[in-house]
């Protein structure tokens, strides 16, 4: 009897449990769907939907957080209140996925990402101690999968964000990290977001923060020609036309000048 009143039940539960199952997987490709058409308010809500149908759902949580972070940065002008909200909720979701699987290197990048974001609303020695988290975690990243430009990307801003500390912060760093990270530079960043342009070349962003990078370094010849490159690619990422008008912005500022090391 009992065996039979198992059997029954797994009658009537299997169609609930494939039904949600299929829930979860449209909500993801909508909401990919969404992501890839730049529509990035569509795409929060379809992974968000996913997480209603399965709290635990890895593409749901993942995405879920970058959408939070790619949402906000698009608002953060008009409302740092709201932006800032939305970087903590995709940094509660980018916790929860590196928790359940830790051997996601999607999980590292998107805690990295909502990590990194979160600490532009912060100052001293907070923002200071969110940036060793933001390395650590773009480390993990590239530990668990060698290929991943966008943890080569946020290892670069990383390097020129600390090489280019003001005095203020150079002082949190030394009680943060014990002074300012070792192998810290713009050189150093350089090379990640050298990497980064290796791996996905036609992404405009890397080529424009690159160009930022030489361009501290004095490397103008260089700068020029990746900040050209970012103008002249496709589109590819949301946005893009923000990275393009930077991009144009850098190159006026910079021309006529020559490299340092020919001076």
């Amino acid at each position: 009897m009992m065996h039979f009143l198992i059997l029954v039940m797994l009658i009537v539960t299997a169609p609930i449990v494939a039904a949600q199952d299929n829930g979860v997987a449209q909500a993801i490709a909508l909401g990919d769907a969404a992501y890839a058409r730049f529509d990035n308010q569509n795409a929060l809500q379809h992974f968000l939907k996913a997480l209603k149908e399965d709290p635990n759902s890895y593409q749901g949580l993942w995405k879920g957080a970058r959408a939070h972070a790619d949402v906000g940065k698009n608002i953060e002008k008009a409302d740092k209140e709201q932006a800032k909200a939305l970087y903590l909720r995709g940094d509660s979701l980018a916790r929860l996925a590196v928790k359940l699987y830790p051997d996601s290197a999607d999980a590292h990048f998107a805690l990295a990402l909502c990590v990194g974001r979160v600490a532009l609303f912060e100052g001293g020695k907070t923002k200071i101690r969110l940036s060793k988290e933001v390395k650590q975690e773009a480390d993990k990243t590239l530990a668990l999968q060698p290929q991943h430009d966008s943890a080569y990307h946020i290892l670069g801003r990383w390097h020129y964000n600390i090489a280019t500390l003001n005095w203020a912060l150079k002082t949190a760093a030394k009680i943060i990290y014990g002074g300012v990270p070792p192998g810290a530079s713009l050189e150093e960043g350089a090379k990640m977001f050298a990497k980064a342009v290796e791996l996905t070349g036609n992404k405009p962003v890397h080529r424009l923060e690159y160009g930022r990078t030489l361009i501290e370094i004095g490397r103008y010849a260089d700068a020029r020609i990746q900040l050209q490159q970012c103008l002249a690619l496709p589109q590819v990422q949301w946005d893009d036309p923000v990275s393009k008008a930077e991009a144009a912005k850098l190159l006026k500022e910079i021309e006529g000048k020559k490299d340092k090391a020919s001076t």
